[in-house]
C-alpha cells in the first residue's frame, strides 16, 4: 500500500539526543520512513577541471561496515508499515557522523524535501564495528562522485518495524576514486591529509618498509647513476668530433643516447631506437594492496592516489627525454654533450624555412639550444670550434638586439644552425616575450601585438642548461623562460647540482618536466621528507655522475702538488694587525686568550660580532685597504697601497689618539678643580689648575712650533700663504695632490693650535679666578698685606693673559667678520652701493601707444616707490652690520651674554634680509614677468612661522612682509610685456601704413617708446642683479658675525662655575677616570714612539734586534717611551726591581712600556710534521682525529728550501705593498725563470684584494687579466703576455676551463675548502696533460690565517679517514675532495654582504679567532700573563 502523503510534510529541526532506552521521537521515525527508496535527484556538480573521460576513474571499494540500532516508537506511527523500507543512497539525504565513537549523529542535508532533523543516537558496542568507526571519519558522498581521487562513503539504509520497535540498519562503504594517470589533477595539501588518514587506517605501511627523508646532498650524489665499466665499453668514434673519448666518456655517451630513446648500432656509426624489451630503471611509486572485495589495487603513498592499472605512471616516466649530466668538475661534460649532438640528429624534419609545426605554429629544427652563464658563453663557442668544427654555431643575443620586423627571419636563421648559444641573462630579459600577455576585454584590446621571442617560435631538438644549478628552485626569471621553451630533449648540465640541500633539485625537475613529481608541490615536499627510496630511484634513472676518484685510471691527470708557504708580517703590519685584534677583544668582551671577561657572556649575543671581526682580521692580514673597515679604522679617505702609506696613517691615527686622550685627561683635571673652588679647598684647585696651565702652555708651544715648521716647509713666512695659494699656475696631478695634502696638514695644525689655546685659556682663567678667591678670602689672605698685593698682581696678569688668549682664539672668526664689515664700510663711504635708476615714461604718446604708456606709467610709479623703500632697508642693514664687535676694544668688557645679545641683532638682520630678498624678487617679477617660486615659498614659510610666533622676530617679520606686500607692483603689465605690446603695435602700424600719416606717426612713437623701455629694462636688470649680489654680501657678513659671537659665547660658557651636585662619589669617579686616562695616555705615547721608530728605521725596521741587557737577538720585546729596546724576558726581570730604563735611567710606569714583535723576514714551508700536527689535537681540546705523516705528505709536498730563498731574495724596485703582495710578485717573477711560459691563477675570496694586486702588477709589469674584464678569459688563453688570471669567490666560474694555467695561488686559507677546490678545478681537469698542477697556499703566521689553515687541514684529514696509517694515493685524495664538494652547502659558502668573505659557522668562530693563540700558549708552556704580546698595548706584566 503506498505511503500517505502526510509523511512528506515539513518537520522543524530539533536537536535531539536519544539514549539507549529512550523512545525515538515520532518526527524522527516519520522523517526516516518518508525518505525515497531510490537515488535522490543529483545536484549539479561543482565546476571542476575537465578530465579525460576515456580514463577509468571509477571508485574502488576500500572497506565495508554496518551499524544497527533499535528503539521503541509510537504504535500509531508504525501500524501502517507492513514491510521493511530500503533507502538505496541515504547519504544524499542525511549527513552521518560519530561522536566519541559511541553516538551516531544524523542531520538532514540542506534543502531537503522532507524538512530538517538533527538527532544523536547512543550506540552500544555491538551496534557499531571498528571499521565503521574508521569510515565515519570521512565525508559521505552527496552527489555524483566521478572526479579522480575523490574519497567518501555511501550509505544504504533499511528500516524494519515490529510492534513498537523500529530497527535501523546502515550499510557503509568507503570509496576512493581512481587516478589512473599522473597527468590528471592530483590531490592538494588539504586533500592529502584526508587520503593520508585513509592510507594509515586501511593500508598501513609495514614497519620494516617505513622510509626516511632525503635531506643531505649526499642522498643525491649516492643515487646518481654510474655506468659499470663492463657495460658495452667497446671503443667507437664520433663522426665530426676531433677529440678522443675516454672510456668513461663513451659509457656516459651511451647513457645520454639511451635517455633520448636511442642506442648505438653494432657498427657504432649510427643510432637506432631502443628495443622495447630493454630493461629500464624502475621508479616504484606504488605498492599492491587489497580492496574490500579482495582484489589487487595499486596505491601510492607519494602521489596519494589509487588505481587498478599503474602503467600510465610508468609510461609518463619513460616519456621524459633527457636528464641531469652531473659529472664532477673537470671531467669533460662539454665533450660529452658535443658527442651527443653529433651522434643523435632529428630525423624527418622539413627543410629550413618550410611549414612550421601545424598544431603549435612552431618551426621544427634539429638545432640544440645551449644556455650558459655569461662568463662561459665564449668558452662554449671556442670549445665547439675546437672539437666539433663542422657544427654551425650561432650566438643569440636576445630579441631586443633586433628590430621587430626581423624576429621571424632571426627565428628561421636560428633553426638552420646546429647549435645556438645564449646566456641566462638573455633568458631573464625575455620573460615577457616568451609568455602570452594577459587577456583583455574588447574595450581595452591591445593596439600593438607583443613581440614573441624566437626562443619559443622554434621546436628545438635539444635544450641544454649549462651550470643548471643557477635555476635553483625554479622560480627565477631565467628558470621560468627555460620551462616554456619548446624542445624534445632537455638536459641539465652541472657538476654541483645541489647548492644548499636537495630542495634545489626541484627546479631541475621543473625544467625537465618530470611529471608528476615537479608539477605538484605537495608531491615533491612529501618525496624529500618521507620517501628517500623513491627519491633515489628517480635520480638514479635521470642523473649520471662520475667523480675523479672513479675515473682517475682513465683520465691519467698529471699529479697535483700543494705547497703551503708561511710568511711573517713586517713590523708595521704586525703592529696594525695587533691593534685590530685588540679592538676585536674589546668589542667581543674577551681576553687575549678568548675567555669571556664577564660572567653573563652569552655566545649567541656575540656570534655576529665575532663573525664580523673575523672578517675584518682576515682582510687586515691581506691588506688594510681590503674592505671599507681598514680605511675607516685608520681614519683615511684616500687609498693606502704601500706599507709606508699604512705607517703614515697609523702615525696620524696614533697622534690623534694621543691628542684625544690628552684633552680628555686635561678636561677631567679642570673639572675636578672646579669642584674645589669657592670652598676651603680652593688652594687645591689652584694647584691643579696651575699644573694644567703649565702642561697646556707646552701644548701651545708645540703647536706653534709645528705651525712655524709648516710655514718654513711651504717657503712662505706668511701664515696665510698656505691657505691663499699661489695663483692660477698650471700644475700636474701629483703637484695638485701635494698642494691639497699640504693645505690639509696646515688646517690640521691650526686646529691643534686652536684646541690647545682653548684648553690653555680655561686653565689660565681658572687659575686667575682661584687667585681672586684666595685673595678675597680674609681667612686665607689679610687685606692690603704683601701677599694680598702679590695675589692682586697675579690676578690681573692672569685675566689679561686669558683675554689675550681669547682674542687669539677668536682671531680667525674676528678677521673674517672684520673683512666683510670693512668691505661694506668702504662701499658705504665711497657710495659704491648699487643705485636703482629712476623710471620715466617718454612724454610723447600716440592714440594706441598712449594706452600702453599709461599702464607703464603706473608700473614705473610703483617701482620707483618700492626703490625708495629698498634703499631705506639697505641703509638699516648696513648700520646693523657695521656695529662694532664686542671684545674689540679694551674698555668694553664681556658680559657672558654676547651670543644672546647678538642673536637679537641677528634676528633683525634676518628680517631685513628676508624682506629685501622678497622685494627684489617682486621687482624682478614686475620687470620680466617671471615669478621666483623659491622666494615665494620662503616668504610663505616665514609668514606661517611668524603667525605662530616662530622664527626670527615674528612681530617685526609680519610688519616688514606686510609692508613688502603693500609695495609689490600691482600694475597689469610688466616692462617686458610692454615691450612686446609696443613691438606688436609697431609691426601692425607698419603693415597698415599708407598715405594716411596717423599710422606712420603711431609707428614712430611706438618705436621710440620701445627703444626707451628696452634701455630702461636693461638698466633695471643690471641693478636687480647687483642688488641680489649685495644681498649675498650682507648674508655673508651676517653669518660671519654670528659665528664670531657663537665662538665668543662658547669661550664664556667654558669658564662658568661647575653647575651640578658636588659629591664625594663624583670626586672619586673623576680621580679614577684621571688615573685610567693617564695610563691610557702613557700607553698611547709608548705606541706612538714605537711607530716613529719604525718610520725612522725604514726598511731596517724588520731586521733582528739585540737586547742591551743579555746581548741576544729577540723576537718578542719591549720598547720604552724613551726609545730603548729590550727582550721581554730581561725587561720583565729588570722591572720587578727597578722602575726605570736600564740605559738612560728615565723613570717608567708600566704604561710606558710597549710590546713589540720583530719576526725574521723569511719564508717558511709547512712541513709534514706541521700537517700531521694539524690532523691531531690542537692543544685546545678541539682535535678532530689523527693523521699519519704519510697522509699529510700526500696533501703537502716537499719543496726545496734553496728555491724558497731564491723567491725571497728577488729584489723589487719600488715600495712595499705588504707581505703577501710582495711575496706573490716575487713568486711570479721567480716562475718566469724557473718555469718559462707558465701561467697562473690567483684566487682570493675578496674582490677588493684582487684590485690591490692589479695595482702591484701594473707597478711591476706583470701581465694580468680578470674574470670581471671584458674578454678577460680570452686574453688569458690567447695572449702570451698575460701571465696571471685573477679569480674571486663571487665570480660565476663553475665550468670555467683554464687548463693553459699550471699554477694556482690561494691568497688565503679558507674554512670552506670547497671554495678553493672549485678554483683549483679550473686547472686540474681534462686537458691538463702536459704539466702538473701546482697549488701555492699563502699563510701569515701568528694570525687567524694560521688557525683557519689548521682547521681546514683537520677536515681534509677527516675526509681521508682517521684510520689511515699509510700515505693515501691520488684516488683517495680525489675522493676526499669530492666528498668536501658534495657535502658543502654551496649557496651558503659566502656571506650575503658582498664586501665580506666566506660564511663561517658558529662552531668554528672561536677556533678561527683564537686557535693559534691557544696552540702557541700550549706549545710554549707559558702562563697566561706571558702571552700579552697578543694584545699590542698590554703591559700588565710590569705592574709593581
Amino acid at each position: 500500500m503506498p505511503r500517505k502523503a502526510t509523511r512528506r510534510t515539513k518537520v522543524l529541526s530539533q536537536a535531539i539526543t536519544v539514549g539507549h532506552d529512550d523512545i525515538l521521537p515520532a518526527h524522527i521515525c516519520e522523517y526516516l520512513l518518508a525518505l525515497p527508496p531510490g537515488k535522490a535527484c543529483e545536484e549539479p556538480p561543482v565546476k571542476r577541471q575537465k578530465v579525460d573521460t576515456a580514463l577509468d576513474s571509477s571508485p574502488i571499494s576500500i572497506a565495508r561496515a554496518h551499524i544497527s540500532f533499535s528503539r521503541r516508537c509510537s504504535d500509531l506511527l508504525l501500524q501502517d508499515v507492513k514491510k521493511a523500507v530500503h533507502i538505496q543512497d541515504a547519504g544524499t539525504h542525511l549527513k552521518f557522523g560519530l561522536i566519541r565513537n559511541d553516538r551516531l549523529s544524523m542531520t538532514s542535508r540542506p534543502k531537503s524535501r522532507q524538512g530538517s532533523i538533527s538527532a544523536t543516537i547512543s550506540l552500544k558496542p555491538r551496534d557499531i564495528s571498528e571499521t565503521a568507526v574508521k569510515i565515519l571519519q570521512f565525508n559521505g558522498f552527496t552527489s555524483k562522485h566521478d572526479f579522480p581521487g575523490d574519497i567518501g562513503y555511501v550509505v544504504e539504509m533499511s528500516i524494519e518495524c515490529r510492534s513498537s520497535i523500529i530497527t535501523v540498519n546502515l550499510s557503509l562503504e568507503l570509496l576512493w576514486n581512481q587516478t589512473p594517470s599522473p597527468y590528471l589533477p592530483l590531490r592538494g595539501t588539504a586533500d592529502r591529509k584526508i587520503s593520508q588518514n585513509l592510507i594509515e587506517s586501511f593500508f598501513p605501511i609495514p614497519q620494516h618498509a617505513v622510509d626516511g627523508p632525503a635531506e643531505s646532498p649526499m642522498d643525491f650524489y649516492e643515487a646518481a647513476f654510474v655506468p659499470p665499466k663492463d657495460d658495452q665499453d667497446s671503443a667507437f668514434e664520433v663522426p665530426g668530433l676531433e677529440a678522443t673519448l675516454f672510456p668513461y666518456q663513451r659509457r656516459t655517451l651511451r647513457w645520454l643516447l639511451a635517455r633520448e630513446g636511442v642506442q648505438l648500432s653494432r657498427t657504432g656509426l649510427q643510432v637506432e631506437p631502443l628495443p622495447d624489451d630493454r630493461p629500464a630503471p624502475n621508479v616504484d611509486s606504488f605498492r599492491i594492496v587489497k580492496d574490500s572485495n579482495g582484489g589487487d589495487v595499486f596505491v601510492s603513498d607519494l602521489f596519494q592516489t589509487i588505481t587498478r592499472d599503474a602503467s600510465f605512471y610508468q609510461t609518463a616516466e619513460k616519456a621524459v627525454k633527457g636528464g641531469i649530466l652531473a659529472e664532477e668538475m673537470g671531467l669533460g661534460k662539454t665533450i660529452e654533450i658535443l658527442g651527443l649532438v653529433l651522434l643523435h640528429h632529428r630525423i624527418g624534419i622539413p627543410s629550413p624555412g618550410e611549414a612550421a609545426v601545424a598544431e603549435q605554429d612552431l618551426i621544427s629544427s634539429r638545432a640544440t639550444l645551449i644556455v650558459a652563464p655569461a662568463s662561459l658563453r665564449q668558452q662554449w663557442i671556442s670549445e665547439i670550434a675546437r672539437h666539433a668544427p663542422t657544427l654551425r654555431v650561432l650566438h643569440y643575443q636576445g630579441c631586443k638586439k633586433s628590430q621587430e620586423s626581423e624576429i621571424g627571419e632571426l627565428a628561421r636563421k636560428m633553426a638552420e644552425h646546429d647549435i645556438v648559444v645564449t646566456t641566462y641573462s638573455v633568458l631573464s630579459a625575455e620573460l615577457h616575450f616568451t609568455t602570452d600577455p594577459p587577456q583583455r576585454s574588447r574595450r581595452y584590446e591591445r593596439a600593438y601585438p607583443r613581440t614573441k621571442s624566437p626562443l619559443v617560435q622554434i621546436s628545438w631538438w635539444r635544450l641544454c642548461l649549462d651550470e643548471a644549478q643557477m635555476i635553483e628552485n625554479g622560480y627565477s626569471q631565467a628558470a621560468a623562460v627555460a620551462r616554456v621553451i619548446p624542445r624534445v630533449n632537455a638536459w641539465g648540465i652541472t657538476g654541483t647540482p645541489v647548492k644548499q640541500d636537495v630542495g634545489d633539485l626541484f627546479g631541475l625537475l621543473l625544467f625537465l618536466r618530470y611529471q608528476p613529481h615537479c608539477y605538484a608541490t605537495p608531491v615533491w615536499q612529501d618525496l624529500i621528507k618521507h620517501h628517500k627510496r623513491i627519491f633515489q630511484q628517480i635520480f638514479r634513472s635521470i642523473a649520471l655522475r662520475h667523480t675523479k676518484a672513479l675515473v682517475r685510471d682513465d683520465i691519467q691527470l698529471p699529479p697535483q702538488k700543494r705547497y703551503v708557504i708561511s710568511m711573517p708580517f713586517t713590523a708595521v703590519e704586525e703592529q696594525h694587525y695587533q691593534t685590530v685584534f685588540k679592538s676585536m677583544l674589546e668589542a667581543c668582551n674577551l681576553d687575549q686568550d678568548g675567555a669571556p671577561i664577564t660572567d653573563d657572556w652569552d655566545p649567541e649575543d656575540h656570534e655576529e660580532t665575532m663573525r664580523i671581526w673575523l672578517n675584518h682580521l682576515r682582510q687586515t692580514v691581506l691588506h688594510p685597504e681590503v674592505g671599507s673597515y681598514g680605511r675607516h679604522f685608520l681614519g683615511k679617505s684616500r687609498p693606502m697601497r704601500t706599507v709606508d702609506e699604512v705607517l703614515d696613517a697609523m702615525l696620524d691615527q696614533s697622534a690623534n689618539s694621543i691628542k684625544n686622550d690628552e684633552r680628555a685627561y686635561i678636561m677631567g683635571r679642570l673639572t675636578r678643580g672646579q669642584l674645589y673652588e669657592n670652598s676651603p679647598r680652593v688652594k687645591e684647585a689652584l694647584h691643579i689648575w696651575e699644573s694644567v696651565r703649565d702642561e697646556t702652555d707646552k701644548l701651545v708651544a708645540t703647536a706653534r712650533a709645528d705651525l712655524a715648521d709648516m710655514h718654513r716647509e711651504s717657503g712662505d713666512d706668511d701664515p696665510s700663504a698656505i691657505d691663499a695659494g699661489t695663483g692660477p699656475t698650471e700644475t700636474s696631478d701629483s703637484e695638485d695632490d701635494k698642494i691639497r695634502e699640504d693645505k690639509g696638514r696646515a688646517a690640521e695644525v691650526r686646529r691643534r693650535l686652536r684646541a690647545a689655546l682653548e684648553l690653555h685659556h680655561r686653565a689660565v682663567f681658572f687659575s686667575a679666578n682661584a687667585v681672586f678667591q684666595i685673595k678675597e678670602n680674609q681667612d686665607m689672605t689679610a687685606p692690603e698685606s704683601e701677599e694680598y698685593q702679590r695675589l692682586q698682581k697675579l690676578e690681573t696678569e692672569g685675566y689679561e693673559k686669558a683675554k689675550s688668549l681669547r682674542r687669539e682664539i677668536l682671531q680667525e672668526s674676528n678677521s673674517k667678520a672684520s673683512r666683510h664689515m670693512t668691505k661694506i664700510a668702504q662701499n658705504a663711504q665711497q657710495q659704491t652701493f648699487t643705485e636703482i635708476p629712476e623710471l620715466v615714461v617718454k612724454a610723447e604718446r600716440g592714440i594706441e601707444s598712449g594706452e600702453i604708456a599709461d599702464r607703464l606709467d603706473i608700473l614705473y610709479g610703483e617701482l620707483n616707490e618700492q626703490a625708495n623703500v629698498i634703499d631705506e632697508w639697505r641703509e638699516e642693514v648696513v648700520q646693523l652690520l657695521l656695529r662694532p664687535l664686542v671684545d674689540e676694544e679694551d674698555d668694553i668688557e664681556t658680559t657672558g651674554e654676547e651670543f644672546a645679545d647678538s642673536t637679537k641683532f641677528q634676528d633683525l638682520l634676518l628680517v631685513y634680509y628676508q624682506a629685501l630678498q622678497a622685494a627684489i624678487a617682486d621687482r624682478m617679477d614686475a620687470i620680466s614677468g617671471q615669478q621666483n617660486e623659491l622666494v615665494k615659498h620662503e616668504v610663505e614659510t616665514a609668514l606661517r612661522l611668524a603667525r605662530q610666533q616662530g622664527g626670527p622676530a615674528p612681530d617685526m617679520m609680519l610688519e616688514m612682509l606686510q609692508r613688502r606686500a603693500e609695495l609689490k607692483p600691482k600694475a597689469p603689465i610688466s616692462m617686458r610685456g610692454s615691450i612686446g605690446e609696443f613691438r606688436s603695435l609697431q609691426t601692425r602700424m607698419r603693415d597698415d601704413e599708407s598715405a594716411d600719416s596717423r599710422e606712420a606717426i603711431e609707428s614712430r612713437i611706438a618705436a621710440e617708446q620701445l627703444k626707451a623701455t628696452q634701455a630702461q629694462l636693461t638698466q633695471q636688470n643690471k641693478a636687480a642683479v647687483s642688488l641680489e649680489a649685495e644681498i649675498e654680501v650682507f648674508k655673508a657678513a651676517m653669518n660671519s658675525r654670528l659665528e664670531y659671537y657663537r665662538q665668543l659665547q662658547a669661550l664664556s660658557d667654558s669658564v662658568l662655575p661647575y653647575d651640578g651636585p658636588i659629591t664625594e662619589d663624583l670626586e672619586a669617579r673623576l680621580v679614577r677616570s684621571e688615573g685610567e686616562l693617564q695610563r691610557k695616555l702613557a700607553a698611547s705615547q709608548a705606541k706612538h714612539r714605537y711607530l716613529q721608530h719604525l718610520k725612522e728605521a725604514g726598511s731596517k725596521s724588520n731586521e733582528p734586534r739585540m737586547c742591551v741587557i743579555c746581548q741576544m737577538p729577540f723576537v718578542t720585546g719591549v720598547l720604552t717611551v724613551c726609545g730603548h729596546q729590550f727582550c721581554k724576558e730581561c725587561m720583565t726581570l729588570w722591572f720587578k726591581a727597578h722602575h726605570n730604563c736600564p740605559v738612560c735611567k728615565k723613570a717608567l710606569k708600566p704604561s710606558n712600556l710597549h710590546d713589540i714583535t720583530i719576526k725574521p723576514q723569511q719564508l717558511e714551508l709547512r712541513s709534514e710534521a706541521l700537517a700531521q700536527e694539524a690532523g691531531q689535537d690542537d692543544g685546545s681540546g678541539r682535535g678532530e682525529g689523527e693523521a699519519s705523516s704519510g697522509t699529510a705528505a700526500a696533501i703537502y709536498s716537499q719543496f726545496n728550501n734553496d728555491k724558497l730563498a731564491e723567491i725571497k731574495n728577488i729584489e723589487l724596485d719600488g715600495p712595499s705593498f705588504t707581505t703577501k703582495v710582495d711575496t706573490l710578485v716575487r713568486h711570479l717573477m721567480w716562475l718566469r725563470e724557473s718555469d718559462p711560459g707558465a701561467k697562473s691563477i690567483v684566487f682570493s675570496q675578496y674582490k677588493d684584494f684582487l684590485n690591490i694586486l692589479r695595482n702591484a702588477f701594473r707597478r711591476f709589469h706583470v701581465g694580468h687579466a680578470s674574470i670581471d674584464d671584458p674578454l678577460g678569459i680570452q686574453r688569458f688563453k690567447e695572449d702570451p703576455a698575460v701571465e696571471v688570471f685573477l679569480l674571486h669567490a663571487r665570480a660565476h666560474s663553475s665550468g670555467l676551463n683554464l687548463v693553459n694555467a699550471s699554477h694556482v695561488f690561494l691568497c688565503e686559507p679558507l674554512v670552506n675548502t670547497a671554495l678553493e677546490l672549485q678554483a683549483i678545478a679550473r686547472v686540474d681537469r681534462i686537458g691538463q696533460r702536459s704539466r702538473e698542477t701546482t697549488v701555492w697556499l699563502y699563510v701569515v703566521s701568528g694570525t687567524v690565517e694560521e688557525s683557519i689553515y689548521r682547521l681546514s687541514v683537520r677536515r681534509r684529514m677527516r675526509h681521508l679517514g682517521s684510520g689511515l696509517r699509510a700515505a693515501p694515493d691520488a684516488t683517495s685524495l680525489d675522493e676526499a675532495n669530492t666528498l668536501e664538494l658534495e657535502q658543502a652547502p654551496l649557496s651558503r659558502l659566502m656571506c650575503k654582504d658582498k664586501t665580506s668573505g666566506e660564511m663561517v659557522d658558529r662552531g668554528d668562530l672561536w677556533e678561527c679567532l683564537f686557535g693559534h693563540v691557544a696552540r702557541q700558549k700550549a706549545s710554549s708552556g707559558c702562563s697566561r700573563d706571558a702571552k700579552s704580546g697578543i694584545s699590542p698595548d698590554s703591559s700588565n706584566e710590569f705592574e709593581p
